[in-house]
């Protein structure tokens, strides 16, 4: 595929869409210890649900995958393939979605967070039937991701729009990571996170995670396989049609971004970065 590089098509396409996604007054409430237990609880319940069906994705983006045949003894001084990297990328997503879901779990307990709160229209009985299940946003995304997994879509595709989701993930908490940080060293309570309205669950355990080199390094490996595999794609005119569709994808992800995270009401006073 001639001209720029999928991943950077992407990242460099509707700006102002990935600045909304990405630095959401929730993000920046986070950083500044101001989302409550129930807040928190609400969000991450979904985003529990987002974790179980990103499995079911990865399952289909991995019966697109097309190993090499033959005895692969012979090929010990060669290269990956291409697919045995989008192989080992896929499968080590699972290894990442299974701990971040034990994650979840082990600290949930620790701070009385409930991985099954209702959101809060639900319980103020203006959804559906208070049974706890997917949003109307989380019912988006896991469609989303069930056609970016179908038959008809190529694994290019599907592996922009993961690439997509965990790239946004990532700098979206890389941004409440900043906010924390500021907010710690204006207050001068550097460690000291008790009085955080949720106890604390976000500034010690989840924007640390989430910011953290090691799924920054994770990202860097999805992006480096997802250009690997648009690089080869055939033809400047079945290039141009891979690329728009993977911007398509790129803008879908950018709109539930943004409406994924809780509104809620913060003090826009002040230097964000």
């Amino acid at each position: 595929m001639s001209g720029k590089r999928v991943t950077s098509l992407l990242t460099s396409t509707f700006g102002s869409l990935f600045d909304r996604a990405t630095k959401h007054p929730f993000l920046k409430a986070a950083g500044q210890g101001q989302i409550s237990k129930t807040i928190l609880s609400e969000w991450l319940a979904q985003d529990r649900l987002y974790a179980q069906s990103y499995i079911r994705f990865i399952g289909l983006l991995l019966s697109k995958v097309c190993l090499p045949s033959g005895n692969p003894n012979t090929r010990k001084s060669q290269e990956p393939t291409t697919e045995q990297r989008v192989f080992d990328i896929l499968v080590e997503a699972l290894v990442g979605i299974q701990s971040e879901l034990r994650f979840f779990e082990s600290t949930a307990a620790e701070y009385g967070l409930d991985l099954t709160a209702l959101p809060r229209d639900e319980v103020e009985g203006e959804g559906t039937n208070g049974i706890f299940g997917p949003s109307p946003i989380t019912r988006a995304y896991i469609d989303l991701f069930m056609s970016a997994g179908s038959a008809g879509v190529s694994l290019l595709e599907g592996m922009s729009v993961l690439f997509a989701t965990e790239y946004c993930y990532l700098q979206a908490w890389k941004y409440a990571a900043f906010i924390s940080m500021s907010t710690s060293t204006t207050t001068g309570l550097v460690g000291d996170l008790d009085t955080d309205a949720d106890g604390g669950a976000l500034r010690r355990k989840f924007i640390p995670n989430w910011s953290s080199l090691e799924f920054e390094q994770f990202v860097l490996r999805l992006q480096d396989v997802t250009d690997e595999l648009g690089g080869r794609v055939k033809g400047a005119e079945e290039g141009e049609r891979e690329r728009g569709k993977c911007v398509g994808w790129w803008k879908q992800v950018l709109w539930l971004e943004e409406r994924f995270w809780p509104q809620v009401e913060v003090d826009i006073d002040g230097d964000e970065g």
